[in-house]
């Protein structure tokens, strides 16, 4: 056990319990993320002391120059004298010229604690945030304007991030630190107030604390309340969701928020926690979207949320496109049934020389041949279909109108056309067939198409 069998019996007895609650039994390896700092130095000492089987990561920023080599140094040699796997990951040249910094730094450090995860199958990622990091979290984004979320972001679990020390404050970390005589690296940048989150640290907190003395402890408590009812709000609109949200019935994979939703007196809470797994979008513009035409939409965070029949559909962004190419043989595409939408069909030309009694429907027709040149590919506007059994021509567009296309999958239809350029169009299938692929009364030759849902 070593240094550790030095930490007051309480500090063992409290880490040991968080870290039962969190991790578990130690079973898989888990990544931890050390700076170097005394916080993270103190996480490692606890783990590998509870038999956890760990892959440390270090981010070398090389902001500091020798110190950020120290830093390294530091780490590699506890992780070599623990016998832990350890991996350093270095940031690009110049990293600390471009803005954005801290964002840039924290996408990198989880980043590569995520890829980690991944190479060695580990089922957490270990950090050692502490109490006085939920404190200025809780204020940052306190002062910025933000929900329940905002305020309790920095939990002790989070997906695959634990957080064991969470329930203990800077001051009782270096308490321990001192008493199991560990080693550990200051950050000098840490001393002045360029961040805001330092600036909290060295004034904010403190003139709390002149004024209230118990302030860290009862943000701490108000953090612990508020991460209740946060958790309850969860719980409750989750038991309540098929009020407000479904799956939609005509595009699979895409989610239904019904215009109920948006009306309702608690409807910022409850949006707020149907949407929080997928993108944050404004309340307010949503309202309007709801009021809008079919085939309005808001775009965010790699998902659209379509104004659409059956209320707001909620689906992943998508720049998937079809490339033009020959009709001829077999083809996967993708297919508007009537009803549902099917993100991939085969469809296949059978040619044959008799006239069957059955000529087909929309969806799978017999036709005369195809002519040269006439090809697959996503309609284009100016493409017209003149359909069969109708008099005219009517435009593509309106086509699919006609047949409630779903406005987020319209611009994917895949269409039989004459040629590549945008004009008359053979087929749309499941939808229309042109009088120019109609058999005559006597066909030298005819095609059978058939379709595979796949």
């Amino acid at each position: 056990m070593g240094a550790w069998t030095k930490a007051s019996p309480a500090f063992q007895a409290a880490v040991r319990a968080e870290l039962s609650k969190l991790l578990g039994q130690p079973a898989k390896p888990v990544v931890v993320l050390v700076s170097g700092g005394l916080d993270s130095m103190v996480l490692a000492e606890a783990l590998s002391a509870h038999g956890y089987s760990m892959q440390v990561v270090h981010v070398n920023y090389g902001l500091r120059g020798e110190a950020s080599v120290a830093d390294e140094d530091l780490v590699r040699t506890w992780s070599e004298q623990a016998g832990c796997a350890f991996r350093a990951v270095h940031a690009p040249t110049d990293f600390g010229a471009a803005p954005d910094l801290q964002a840039r730094a924290r996408s990198l450090r989880y980043g590569a604690a995520q890829h980690e995860a991944e190479q060695v199958g580990a089922e957490f990622i270990v950090t050692a945030h502490h109490a006085d990091d939920a404190i200025e979290t809780f204020l940052l984004f306190a002062a910025r304007g933000t929900g329940i979320d905002g305020l309790v972001s920095l939990a002790p679990q989070n997906g695959m991030l634990r957080r064991p020390l969470l329930g203990f404050h800077k001051s009782e970390l270096r308490t321990e630190a001192e008493r199991m005589g560990l080693n550990w690296r200051e950050d000098a940048s840490n001393e002045g107030d360029k961040y805001t989150r330092n600036h909290l640290r060295h004034h904010a907190v403190p003139a709390l604390e002149q004024a209230i003395p118990q302030a860290r402890d009862g943000i701490r408590t108000t953090m612990r309340h508020l991460r209740n009812l946060q958790k309850f709000a969860e719980v409750a609109i989750q038991r309540e969701s098929s009020v407000y949200t479904a799956m939609s019935r005509r595009l699979p994979g895409a989610r239904v928020l019904y215009r109920d939703a948006l009306a309702h007196p608690h409807s910022e809470v409850i949006v707020h926690q149907l949407l929080k797994p997928y993108a944050p979008f404004d309340l307010e513009a949503l309202r309007q979207l709801t009021e809008a035409q079919v085939g309005a939409y808001l775009e965010r965070d790699g998902w659209q949320i379509w104004a659409d029949r059956e209320g707001l559909l909620l689906l992943p962004s998508s720049e998937a496109d079809f490339a033009p190419r020959p009709a001829e043989g077999r083809v996967e595409l993708p297919l508007w049934s009537g009803e549902v939408w099917h993100a991939r069909v085969q469809i296949l030309a059978i040619e044959g020389t008799q006239r069957p009694k059955n000529l087909g429907n929309a969806t799978e027709p017999v036709t005369q041949q195809l002519p040269r040149g006439a090809c697959w590919r996503t309609w284009l506007e100016g493409d017209v279909i003149h359909p069969l059994g109708l008099k005219g021509r009517k435009k593509v567009s309106d086509a699919l109108t006609e047949a409630k296309v779903p406005a987020p999958v319209r611009r994917h239809v895949v269409v039989l056309a004459r040629s590549e350029q945008p004009g008359e169009v053979l087929w749309i299938p499941g939808i229309r067939l042109s009088e120019a692929l109609a058999l005559d009364s006597e066909p030298g030759a005819v095609v059978r198409w058939t379709v595979n849902y796949l």
